[in-house]
């Protein structure tokens, strides 16, 4: 396995970092890790650091090109962007995109290109990027929903986003009807495809279509699912209510 060798994940579940599996998206992020080994890696948990929000200053642009105004936690975080051949954002959906706080990280990296517009090879306006173009991105993402189209606008987002910094959309681990995990063993056999994912990707440098029907398969019908989840949300709002 030689593919990458450095690898940085934005993990921006607010209930990540903990140790104790309760964000499916970091499961799955920490599987698709296992499977990849790569030499060198670092996760990021914008939830405990400390990141501003983008001021819309254009510091970065004018007045200290490629620098942003803020002196903040975000330096890590660029430094390790601008070295690495994987990056991975990794979400679960929140009101149908990304989490505030990896929006957060992925508006301040607006630091990352040049004011100039040039055309791509399609002849469309991007900015150029203040570093080595040739990185991979892959996105891993949950949803609540039982359905698999509800992750359609963070796909279409993370593809907007790839363009613009010039990385290679290079797959995608997504699973739908996130609220299961407490049924024993429901995702058993994704945990084991999204590891096989790591070990393909670091094998080839891409994700077969085998593997990655069998993350993203629907678990179950929409009808099904609401009346598996709700008696299950309903103990919990009444155990909070005692």
């Amino acid at each position: 396995m030689t593919y990458p060798n450095r690898v940085v994940a934005i993990c921006g579940s607010p209930r990540s970092g903990k140790g104790d599996n309760k964000s499916l998206s970091e499961r799955l992020l920490k599987l698709f890790l296992e499977g990849l080994s790569p030499s060198q890696c670092r996760i990021f948990y914008p939830h405990k650091m400390k990141i501003n929000y983008c001021r819309g200053c254009n510091t970065c642009w004018f007045k200290t090109p490629g620098e942003c105004y803020h002196r903040d936690d975000m330096q890590e975080i660029y430094r390790e962007l601008k070295e690495a051949e994987l990056i991975i954002l990794c979400s679960p959906v929140y009101v149908d995109g990304f989490s505030a706080q990896l929006k957060t990280v992925l508006d301040r990296c607006i630091a990352l290109v040049d004011p100039l517009i040039i055309t791509d090879e399609q002849g469309h306006c991007r900015h150029r990027v203040l570093f080595p173009e040739g990185k991979k991105a892959v996105l891993i993402s949950t949803c609540g929903f039982s359905e698999l189209d509800n992750l359609t606008n963070i796909r279409r987002h993370f593809a907007a986003i790839c363009q613009n910094f010039f990385w290679e959309n290079a797959g995608e681990i997504l699973v739908p009807a996130s609220a299961l995990g407490f049924i024993h063993g429901t995702y058993n056999n994704k945990f084991a495809a999204v590891k096989r994912a790591g070990e393909e990707f670091a094998a080839g440098g891409g994700i077969s279509s085998a593997t990655w029907q069998q993350i993203t398969k629907e678990i179950m019908g929409a009808q099904e699912y609401l009346e598996v989840v709700n008696p299950f949300f309903e103990r919990l709002r009444r155990s909070k209510e005692e």
